[in-house]
């Protein structure tokens, strides 16, 4: 029997199957004429059949192998609900069959099958559970440790470390980092034995703490960034670079993109913002050079965090530059150039390794994205404005010596200068900074909360306890290894936001420094190295992701093939640095 008879509602879904194109693992098949509605009235031919794709694995099936043909048709992404209908009241036909483009959620599946195959993806109902289960149970075996040290007097103990384990393993667990830092807190609260009225003066207390002054920086850094932005001073620095550089090559063109990453990577503070804004602006140009998304990805990871660790006013610089006690050129002579150097240039030669590897089998779409309209005018003299009030601001810092907290006058100035020669209204540019310190509020809690712990860990006695434990070992090691230690502790034994790094490996092994002769540039060296590596590997990350969804990668192999030869040279760069600064 022919199961054309079984088709209901087909017109409608003939009419509205246009769907997405076909891609690898499809083939196109055409809806057949001539069908008929249950009441025997021919289909509307309203327009040319549309060429609809066949997931690979449903190709030769047929009703007997449980996957109806349907006429040789299988909807398009926007044709589920069409096909619900024509399935009517047995599902368990449909069991087998998958949508292969759709990563998951209810659309991309019809039925449940027990298990999936080769390709296929899987959907959000069948991912585990596991997780928040096991952070509740840290958590509550993390509350139940506490109590025990405060009721058996374990202070000055390495019990007292438990509120840094705590939070680490919640970070692993996909918690989410502040809440991560609450725990800990009322983890150390317990131990410590801090009544609320104590910790309520300690959190107070904590407002004014450097931490906390630098998260204040950071949401500054957003505003300015948004500012610079919105009066399109961003996108002309770009057409700058590129203009200057030229596109008349490939590798000209790659030299741009990275050079255009490093400076808004700089001068934003964050690696998604300074990429999104070359996106709209540069992708349409790879697209004409049949650059790949992978290599693109790879241009954009490299290119930010190189900016990223080199601005003067970035979260990981500002933290660095506090914490070792160093000035900006310090800082840069002895950590931040040699760092980006070698993230700049090996991530450049690893874009062509990729390009070579992935062209001819993946490359953009016609509709890339279209860079956004600001009047050429007032962009230019908001740029002007911008790299102008930098340049001097920067300069008298330098000059007099600024410390860390000179961030705070350089932010806001800045941001009126720009707002100012790009004609935004003092208004609008207080909004524009409000937008830009929103998505980066998290970072202000974060710190906000971990400097109270930070302290109660040091009441509890527990960093004296591990200074008693391994002073014998480090004494024994030497200046050169105890800086390698520091740097694989950090960059694969603590989790979570890199400032916070940061701040903990200086409570850890900051008492150790003068004891062994490290000076103050090796430190900062290792402290860079040591929060900042993990970008790169040896997991993937949300900053590495998060690069090749802009740049509209999906080739996560290549990613991780840049992230660690990235991550191979920096290795080997601090190796060789700490003897030089040692």
């Amino acid at each position: 029997m022919d199961p054309r008879h079984r088709l209901r509602g087909a017109g409608r879904f003939a009419a509205g199957a246009g769907g997405r194109g076909a891609d690898q693992h499809r083939r196109a098949v055409r809806v057949r004429p001539g069908l008929r509605r249950d009441r025997g009235a021919a289909l509307p031919q309203a327009r040319p059949a549309p060429q609809l794709p066949l997931p690979g694995h449903a190709g030769g099936a047929g009703p007997r192998r449980a996957v109806l043909r349907l006429a040789d048709v299988v909807p398009g992404r926007r044709d589920l609900a069409a096909l619900r209908r024509l399935a009517g009241g047995r599902p368990a036909r449909l069991r087998p069959l998958q949508l292969p483009e759709h990563a998951a959620g209810d659309a991309g599946r019809l039925g449940r099958p027990e298990r999936a195959g080769r390709g296929e993806a899987v959907t959000t109902a069948a991912v585990s559970t596991w997780k928040p289960r096991a952070a509740a149970g840290v958590f509550g075996a993390s509350i139940a440790t506490g109590a025990a040290v405060l009721a058996t007097g374990g202070a000055g103990t390495l019990w007292g470390l438990t509120p840094i384990v705590v939070y680490a393993i919640l970070v692993l667990l996909d918690v989410d980092v502040v809440l991560a830092t609450l725990a800990a807190l009322v983890v150390a609260a317990l131990e410590t034995g801090t009544a609320p009225l104590e910790l309520g003066t300690l959190m107070g207390e904590s407002l004014g703490s450097f931490i906390a002054v630098v998260g204040m920086i950071i949401l500054l850094g957003g505003g300015l960034g948004r500012v610079v932005t919105e009066t399109g001073a961003a996108a002309t620095m770009v057409r700058m670079v590129l203009h200057g550089i030229g596109i008349s090559t490939r590798l000209r063109f790659r030299i741009g993109v990275m050079l255009s990453a490093t400076l808004l990577g700089a001068a934003l503070g964050t690696l998604s913002g300074a990429s999104a804004l070359l996106v709209p602006i540069v992708l349409p140009i790879a697209a004409a050079m049949r650059l790949t998304p992978p290599s693109m990805a790879a241009m954009f990871h490299a290119g930010t965090a190189a900016g990223l660790v080199t601005g003067p006013f970035t979260p990981p610089v500002v933290t660095i530059m506090g914490t070792a006690q160093i000035g900006y050129g310090e800082y840069l002579l002895n950590a931040g150039i040699p760092m980006a150097a070698t993230v700049w240039l090996t991530g450049l030669g690893m874009s062509h390794w990729i390009q070579r590897r992935t062209e001819g089998t993946d490359s953009y779409p016609d509709d890339v994205a279209e860079e956004a309209e600001h009047d050429p005018a007032t962009a230019r003299r908001a740029t002007i404005g911008f790299l102008g009030s930098m340049v001097v601001l920067v300069a008298l810092g330098i000059a007099f010596q600024a410390s860390y907290t000179y961030v705070l006058v350089v932010m806001p100035v800045s941001a009126a200068v720009t707002a100012l020669c790009g004609r935004m209204s003092p208004t609008a540019a207080l909004h524009a900074m409000y937008r830009g310190a929103q998505p980066l509020l998290w970072l202000f809690l974060l710190f906000w909360l971990l400097n109270p712990m930070l302290e109660l860990l040091e009441r509890s006695g527990a960093y004296d306890a591990m200074q008693r434990l391994v002073a014998p070992t480090l004494g024994d090691v030497g200046p050169w290894l105890f800086c390698m230690i520091v740097l694989v502790v950090g960059w694969l034994g603590v989790s979570g936001a890199a400032v916070a790094q940061v701040v903990l490996l200086q409570k850890l092994f900051g008492p150790a420094l003068a004891g062994l002769g490290i000076p103050p540039g090796a430190w900062a060296a290792v402290l860079l190295g040591s929060s900042q590596i993990d970008w790169f590997g040896p997991f993937p990350g949300p900053d590495m992701i998060g690069q090749m969804g802009l740049a509209r990668s999906r080739n996560l192999r290549m990613m991780m093939y840049n992230g660690w030869a990235i991550m191979v040279a920096n290795l080997a760069l601090f190796a060789v640095l700490f003897l030089v600064l040692i």
